[in-house]
C-alpha cells in the first residue's frame, strides 16, 4: 500500500522538545480510505477514542489525493 503525506508540521510541548507531526493517507480498499496521524516526540496518550486533526490546507490535499491517486472522481464535485 502507498502511503501519501498530506501534511507535516511541528510544535513545542515543552522549553525542551519539540513534536513533529505528520499526517498521511493510504487506500484500504477501491472505497476505504485511512488517515494517519503520527506525533513524534511525547509520550502517546492511552485511551479508546483515536481522533485525527485535520488542518484546512491538509483537507485540501486530502482531497486532491483521493481523487488524483485514488481515482475518488465524485469526491466534491
Amino acid at each position: 500500500m502507498t502511503v501519501i503525506m498530506i501534511g507535516q508540521d511541528k510544535f513545542k510541548i515543552s522549553e525542551d522538545e519539540v513534536a513533529k507531526r505528520e499526517l498521511k493517507v493510504m487506500k484500504v480498499s477501491d472505497d476505504v480510505i485511512q488517515v494517519q496521524e503520527e506525533i513524534h516526540g511525547i509520550i502517546a496518550l492511552v485511551g479508546a477514542t483515536s481522533s485525527v486533526n485535520i488542518k484546512k490546507e491538509e483537507l485540501k490535499n486530502l482531497i486532491k489525493v483521493v481523487k488524483e491517486e485514488f481515482g475518488w472522481t465524485d469526491i466534491c464535485k
